[in-house]
């Protein structure tokens, strides 16, 4: 019986050991985009392209089917098109609202392919996180880029601006940061 809540209690300190640093590591990566835009938008692009020729790959030699493979290229080629503009990304502009209809279509066109033949579930995986969610999670963290972009301000300590960034936002609601609190 003790043995027992004490797997349930630590199963459920693992819980909240991962998510908090999921959310540290998010939060992380949003800044490092907000200090190199340029680098960021070069990583985004080499990203596209690697994983359009990674599906060219999957194609020609394991066989994966072409009008899904072609689905994926195109969207991929319609998620770099959030490039032209970045790290100024807009999202309202029919640009962006496509990319995220296109990364839900995307992942249940592939999600239906792979629950109609049998893969091993680590190569179902690691294809999703590569050739499905990658390029949309980065441009995920990358939409705190558009914070801080040209004019640069240089901000003191006591002059600090309040964050505006979704990803900053989400996150700090998440750890309830004390420097977000209302003060009296």
């Amino acid at each position: 019986m003790i043995f027992t809540l004490i797997k349930y209690f630590g199963v459920l300190l693992a819980v909240i050991f991962v998510l908090l640093s999921l959310a540290c590591t998010l939060y992380y990566l949003a800044e490092l985009v907000e200090e190199h835009t340029v680098m960021t938008k070069k990583v985004i692009k080499y990203s596209i392209w690697t994983v359009m020729i990674l599906y060219v790959l999957l194609w020609l030699i394991d066989g994966l089917p072409f009008l899904r493979v072609a689905f994926s290229i195109f969207c991929h080629l319609v998620y770099s098109i959030l490039l032209n503009n970045f790290p100024e990304i807009q999202i309202s502009s029919p640009s962006f609202i496509s990319s995220c209809v296109l990364v839900l279509i995307d992942h249940f066109v592939w999600f239906n392919y792979f629950t109609k033949y049998y893969y091993p579930f680590n190569e179902i995986v690691c294809f999703f996180a590569i050739c499905v969610w990658a390029i949309p999670f980065e441009y995920f963290i990358s939409l705190s880029a558009n914070d801080n972009t040209l004019p640069y301000e240089n901000y003191n300590s006591s002059n600090r601006k309040r964050n505006n960034n979704i990803v900053k936002k989400l996150i700090n609601i998440l750890l309830m940061r004390e420097d977000d609190k209302p003060r009296a």
